[in-house]
């Protein structure tokens, strides 16, 4: 059965508000993200476009880790989820934000797609580990963004519910 879990043994998601923009800007801008706007502009715009986002601490210590965001549930039910890391936090966390974010959106709204865009050609960076073959690869969009002065392509997954609830639950009672 679905349930939006918001923690897992290790990570805690806590809705993100406008005075959480300035630490979400940060780490877009260490990690290279961008292009950005202004800090003003992003703090004023924060959240728009978003039904959800997060702010991701750790369990024992509460530090800020990242953020999780997912978009506005398009008509046809698919929506996209984004996770940025602070520099140094451990890759294996991602999968743990990834699959509560993707719980969430199919928990609270009639979602039936959940989108991730990126540079990785594998689903290896999304993380869900044997679970990961139940992600479909959608598209390969070349050229598409300019990170650490090259331009790469984007690679977009999915997750659709029926193979969320097949295999994906799974994954979610082994770690909350």
């Amino acid at each position: 059965m679905l349930y939006p879990h918001m923690a897992s043994k290790r990570i805690q998601l806590k809705p993100a508000g406008r005075d959480d923009a300035a630490a979400a800007y940060d780490i877009l801008f260490r990690s290279g993200f961008g292009p950005l706007p202004m800090l003003d502009n992003y703090v004023e715009n924060f959240g728009t476009g978003l039904w959800a986002c997060f702010m991701v601490h750790g369990r024992e210590d509460d530090d800020l880790l990242g953020f999780s965001t997912l978009s506005e549930l398009k008509p046809a039910g698919h929506l996209r989820a984004e996770v940025h890391l602070r520099l140094g936090v451990p890759p294996d966390v991602r999968s743990e934000i990834n699959a509560l974010a993707v719980n969430f959106a199919f928990s609270m709204w009639r979602t039936r797609k959940v989108y991730f865009e990126v540079v990785d050609p594998t689903a290896a960076r999304i993380g869900f580990g044997r679970h990961t073959k139940a992600m479909h690869q959608e598209a390969v969009l070349p050229d598409y963004v300019f990170r650490h002065g090259k331009l790469q392509d984007v690679h977009v997954f999915s997750y659709t519910r029926d193979k969320w609830e097949a295999h994906g639950l799974d994954f979610i009672q082994q770690i909350v």
